[in-house]
């Protein structure tokens, strides 16, 4: 009877074993399936954003500037009647209001300094505009290189999250300052630290009902990084990221 007990335990405890293994193995693989889907969406928004900046572009920005170009024509060869000169004069304006719309739009969906230049001169250009418009004072500055980041989707990830960061910023925390530093630390890891002095905000809010903050995880899962975030109500934001070279 001993025996019999002490066989059925261990089969009891085998067959535990192996529910728990199996069960363990489909979160994993359900995590990884979740995982999957978040890379393909994220991906799917860039080649739409790609696609759009590109129409906007090559399409209506061409378009535009031939029409830009024969107004100009018509307006010089046709100066009889001098009351069409006020409506000369509006057309051209709105225009040249619609050609500088598509060229804003199409920088905002995908930067050509970040394709031709990289992170650093996107990011600085991105706050130089950010700084115009006298909302918000941002300091920048960085000790790394272009040929520090592993490659282009790593640095294009990371532009997203600082314009997320910034929008935020902007948006919701009536920010008055932004700092932003890009380090290179001695563990070979690039740090990212971002901090404003805005309102600030209860994290598990933001954890629990944030669409943009899923999205900032989201991105840097994608580029094999680590992120802390310190915030409190009436204590502004503060994200670090630590991104490892050697996962990347």
């Amino acid at each position: 009877m001993i025996a019999l007990a002490l066989v059925m335990i261990s089969y009891s405890s085998r067959a535990q074993r192996r529910i728990l293994t199996q069960r363990m193995e489909n979160q994993a693989a359900e995590l990884r399936h979740q995982q999957e889907l978040l890379q393909r969406n994220l991906l799917v928004q860039e080649e739409e954003r790609q696609r759009i900046a590109a129409q906007l572009h090559d399409d209506i920005g061409s378009k535009l500037g031939v029409l830009h170009l024969a107004f100009h024509r018509l307006r010089r060869a046709d100066r009889t009647e001098k009351s069409t000169e006020p409506m000369y004069e509006e057309i051209n304006t709105l225009i040249s209001n619609a050609l500088e719309t598509t060229r804003r739009i199409s920088h905002e969906l995908l930067p050509p300094t970040l394709e031709d230049f990289g992170l650093l001169e996107a990011l600085s250009e991105f706050f130089e505009s950010v700084r115009k418009t006298g909302a918000v004072s941002v300091h920048f500055d960085h000790n790394v290189a272009r040929s520090d980041f592993p490659n282009p989707a790593t640095e294009l990830h990371l532009f997203r999250i600082v314009q997320e960061l910034t929008s935020n910023s902007l948006k919701y925390a009536s920010a008055h300052n932004i700092s932003v530093h890009l380090t290179k630390a001695d563990d070979n890891a690039i740090q990212l630290h971002y901090r404003d002095d805005g309102n600030g905000f209860d994290q598990e809010t933001m954890i629990s009902k944030g669409l943009g903050f899923r999205n900032l995880q989201n991105r840097t899962k994608m580029i094999g990084a680590e992120f802390q975030v310190r915030t409190a109500p009436g204590q502004g934001f503060e994200m670090n990221i630590t991104l490892p070279l050697s996962r990347s």
